[in-house]
């Protein structure tokens, strides 16, 4: 175990440990609850919302309490115990592991400095209660109301972090809850946005506060793109203004655009095999450093977030509330994205053990995020409830045992992509080469 990962887990470990103030904050009745000797203690209760309910409520109590070497309490117990317990909580120490990972993994990844980070939004289904969906909102089909939230995630494409989930209605379009982020972002970074964020706002926001991004546009956005598409120039040098829906959202946020400011801007021309024309806007006006391949690569690295949705989705099952109540599913939501930040934390920890063991190996390897994320889920209880020469000598054996599941990475770049609807009266769907690990 590395330093930067035993100083990461130090932070996470004594973030439960609450003074007055933070009682005040983040226990209802801070005066009443948790003071007294209970099997359900403030840091269990933590510990077990925290690792990610996803069976029946009454098996995951018998696992949990079996690793502790103590008998079970019942479900109705957990369920009175974590009402006192705000959604807050969760959704700071969440914030508190992106501030720990960048503060002990100085070693982060970069590009030529940069933070690689994308910006993508995707929807979430929830629990089918009225009060879910007036708490979060709702999307209509063409049978019912159905709650849901949508969820704009900021992420870290190399190292894998989440840096930040804002939860917001479907009604809403993600640019609009993007443009405020920007000024809270990290500055030594490009962000890279799909054609949902295209515009000039973001590009307006990101030189303010001093930043960099790539967008892709459509090949008909504007006429000064559909003229660059027909000249077939690799990339070119606008002046563009700030006008129209960009300028009236920015003003309706109180950003204080400068109207008709003056913007320079880079369009960059990226050929795809098929012969098809893709378009970025970028603020990255630098020729020789950012050459107009490079763009191409860079924004094709954006998949990545597209990947870790599917993470969130698939392997920690982030559907699977273990609460039917909107504190229990906020609760829920922030644990998953804090989950999904240890587990790179612990992979990227293991990246040289990973590279040293198949250095002689025809394919470069991945480490399987399924089954280590199962294998973390049952170690999570030694990081806040045992000794610290316990928890650290079974995280020592966890790190060992994660490095040996890997998986060849194959790039199949000619298959085809089959688009396919996962819908089935059926309680379980078969799935091939993939089984649940949580």
């Amino acid at each position: 175990m590395t330093r930067a990962l035993t100083r990461f887990l130090s932070f996470l470990r004594a973030f439960p440990d609450l003074n007055a103030e933070a009682r005040q904050k983040y226990i209802v009745e801070p005066h009443r609850r948790f003071t007294r000797s209970s099997p359900l203690t403030f840091r269990r209760t933590v510990a077990f919302i925290l690792q990610l309910v996803r069976k029946s409520t009454a098996v995951e109590l018998h696992d949990f309490f079996v690793s502790l070497g103590s008998f079970p309490v019942t479900k109705s117990a957990i369920v009175q115990r974590r009402k006192h317990i705000r959604p807050l909580f969760f959704k700071d120490f969440f914030y508190q592991s992106v501030q720990a990972f960048y503060a002990s993994f100085r070693h982060a990844r970069r590009w030529r400095s940069h933070l690689l980070i994308a910006v993508d939004g995707t929807g979430q289904t929830l629990p089918r209660e009225s009060w879910i969906g007036q708490a979060f909102g709702f999307h209509q089909n063409q049978h019912d109301n159905v709650p849901s939230t949508r969820i704009l995630l900021t992420y870290d494409l190399l190292n894998r972090i989440i840096l930040r989930a804002d939860l917001h209605t479907q009604k809403s379009g993600e640019i609009r809850h993007a443009y405020p982020n920007v000024e809270h972002l990290p500055t030594k970074a490009i962000y890279i946005y799909d054609r949902g964020f295209a515009g000039y706002g973001l590009p307006f926001l990101h030189r303010r506060h001093g930043s960099d991004c790539i967008i892709r546009l459509s090949i008909t956005m504007s006429p000064q793109v559909v003229d660059f598409v027909r000249s077939g120039e690799a990339d070119r040098i606008i002046k563009v203004h700030l006008l129209g829906r960009a300028l009236r959202t920015l003003r309706q946020l109180g950003l204080r655009p400068e109207e008709r400011h003056p913007l320079e801007l880079r369009l960059v021309r990226v050929e795809l095999p098929t012969g098809e024309v893709e378009v970025l806007l970028t603020t990255l006006l630098h020729r020789q450093r950012f050459h107009h391949r490079r763009m191409g690569e860079l924004y094709g690295m954006r998949w990545g977030v597209e990947t870790g949705i599917s993470h969130l989705k698939s392997y920690l099952q982030m559907a699977l509330t273990s609460a039917y109540t909107q504190p229990g599913v906020e609760q829920d939501l922030w644990s998953t994205f804090w989950f999904y930040n240890v587990q790179s934390a612990c992979l990227l920890d293991r990246e040289q053990a990973k590279a040293a063991r198949t250095q002689h190996r025809q394919y470069s390897y991945r480490i399987n995020r399924n089954v280590t994320a199962g294998l973390i889920k049952r170690w999570l209880p030694t990081l806040f409830l045992e000794g610290v020469r316990r928890w650290r000598a079974r995280t020592k054996v966890l790190l060992d045992e994660l490095v040996s599941h890997l998986e060849p990475y194959r790039p199949r770049l000619s298959r085809v992509r089959i688009r396919r609807i996962l819908r089935s009266q059926d309680r379980h769907v078969y799935e091939p080469n993939y089984r649940s690990a949580m």
